[in-house]
């Protein structure tokens, strides 16, 4: 199967993108298939081309942060490649000009929405993307298959095409599993991921600090933003006595982190499925988050802490934080790492190329 990925972003600067199209594609080609890689490259893809090993790889300059990057000869490069699946990753830009595009020349698409249909995320800026869904997302999906990383945003999509139908399947995200657990002694907790409002990283900065009981907790932020919005994080990080902010994280400083730390904390308004949890997980962190991270099942057999996106039960967070021992800390990682098997790439990558075989029959191929 010839399989062509595109994502706006190919470099770091897409988030958790970065690891899970990687991830995806690698794993794909391991099982036979011949994947190419589409994408937007920014000036730190020199230094980040490494995680796509030797796929082969088509770029583009970026033109800067939200700027639409469409080009007709990107537009004219994924028609002529043939694949048997176009995957588009993301909507809400030039992804969904290229995937109404491409399925209007009879090119087999599917897209990830990767929680861009979240009602959150639908919410923001309204009036341009009931325009812009109009004119490209709902004529480029009807005509798609739709990938969705769980039952929330399944269920997300379909309220969004309501009362057409639409044609989905659901694969999580996968992670990478590291050969042996990471040793070493472990204390405090960390966030680590891109600083945004809808990852309230302010309003848990402020709220650990006003929790005495978390005053012997050390919380570890790592990450990157909007300039302003991390200067803001720079500044009250430094103001307290139990925070303190390193900025951006990869490769092996990243690694380090995750294996340094006990908790892993993400208090998100929406996501899809998020990488960095997985990733904590594989490394033995327990993470703390909300259920709009749409990892349920983790909260549900206790491998997560589960807590408010108000931080409304946050005082009684940070009592189970303060007052867990280390044997149950130790137990609970054990089970993490156990349970984060499910989410191994190989698998994952299997049932995606299965829901891509399910899309083409139901096309009729």
């Amino acid at each position: 199967m010839r399989i062509v990925h595109y994502a706006s972003s190919i470099s770091q600067s897409a988030g958790g993108l970065f690891y899970s199209v990687s991830g995806l594609a690698k794993a794909q080609r391991a099982l036979g298939a011949e994947v190419t890689i589409v994408g937007g490259a920014d000036t730190t893809f020199e230094e980040d081309k490494f995680i796509w090993e030797d796929l082969p790889i088509h770029t583009f300059r970026l033109r800067g942060k939200d700027a639409y990057s469409f080009s007709p000869r990107i537009a004219w490069l994924l028609v002529k490649l043939r694949p048997d699946i176009l995957h588009i990753h993301g909507i809400w830009s030039e992804t969904s000009v290229y995937g109404r595009i491409a399925s209007g020349m009879g090119v087999p698409t599917v897209c990830s929405p990767r929680g861009m249909l979240d009602p959150w995320i639908v919410g923001r800026r309204s009036t341009v993307k009931r325009v812009h869904g109009a004119l490209f997302e709902r004529p480029f999906l009807r005509h798609s298959g739709i990938h969705a990383l769980n039952s929330s945003e399944e269920s997300s999509v379909r309220a969004f095409f309501a009362p057409h139908p639409v044609t989905t399947f659901v694969v999580p995200n996968g992670v990478d599993l590291p050969p042996r657990p990471p040793e070493g002694a472990r204390s405090g907790a960390l966030y680590l991921g891109r600083l945004h409002e809808k990852k309230q990283v302010l309003e848990l900065i402020r709220n650990w600090q006003a929790q005495d009981a978390l005053a012997p907790i050390s919380l570890t932020v790592a990450g990157w933003g909007d300039p302003a919005y991390e200067a803001e994080v720079a500044r009250l990080c430094e103001a307290a006595a139990n925070i303190h902010f390193v900025g951006r994280a990869y490769g092996k400083v990243k690694a380090a982190l995750l294996a340094q730390h006990q908790w892993f904390i993400l208090p998100s308004l929406s996501e899809g499925l998020p990488m960095a949890v997985l990733e904590a997980m594989a490394a033995g962190c327990i993470p703390v988050m909300t259920r709009e991270c749409n990892l349920p099942e983790l909260i549900e057999s206790g491998s997560a802490v589960s807590m408010q996106t108000d931080f409304s039960d946050f005082s009684d967070v940070a009592q189970r934080l303060a007052t867990c021992s280390s044997e149950a800390i130790a137990a609970l990682s054990q089970q993490v790492q156990h349970d984060v098997q499910a989410f191994a790439w190989p698998s994952v990558a299997r049932r995606v190329l299965d829901g891509y075989q399910s899309y083409l029959r139901g096309r009729g191929r």
